[in-house]
């Protein structure tokens, strides 16, 4: 009997253990799988960090072309603005005009927006207008209305 029991006894233990060793087994498999997966995704990192790394060189590599394109081109525009200002300087020498005071701003008289009527035109070639109240005027540089004096007769 006590023979039994223990072959009983030896064989539930077996079983557990197989089952133990099983369980065992699925637990590693699982870590294996993440083990590689692991893997790959260090790789994947690593391969991801050298290419960002490679953009950035290019990157790099390219803002210092620019830059020295700029210096470049600033030199050019130092230049440039030298010989400018000396050509301004030149010609306000010569007693010219400065090219942004010759641009003044005239008033066109023909697209003047008024209900006056037109009178004619004086001898500097303004068009004279009728006022409301028969007065005649003139529209001067800066786009306002002169008046004539009228003549004593």
């Amino acid at each position: 009997m006590k023979k039994i029991i223990t072959i009983f006894m030896v064989s539930i233990a077996l079983i557990f253990s197989g089952l133990y060793v099983n369980a065992a087994k699925k637990k590693d498999e699982p870590k294996k799988k993440t083990e590689a997966k692991e893997k790959k995704d260090q790789k994947e990192k690593k391969e991801k960090v050298k290419k960002e790394d490679k953009e950035d060189k290019e990157k790099k590599v390219k803002k210092e072309k620019k830059e020295k394109k700029e210096k470049k081109s600033d030199k050019k525009g130092k230049d440039k603005d030298k010989e400018v200002k000396e050509e301004k300087k030149a010609k306000r020498d010569e007693g010219e005009k400065d090219t942004k005071k010759e641009k003044k701003i005239k008033h066109d008289e023909g697209k003047r927006d008024t209900k006056d009527k037109v009178y004619g035109k004086d001898v500097k070639g303004r068009t004279i207008y009728e006022g409301p109240r028969g007065g005649h005027y003139y529209i001067n540089e800066n786009g306002n209305k002169t008046y004539i004096k009228r003549d004593k007769d």
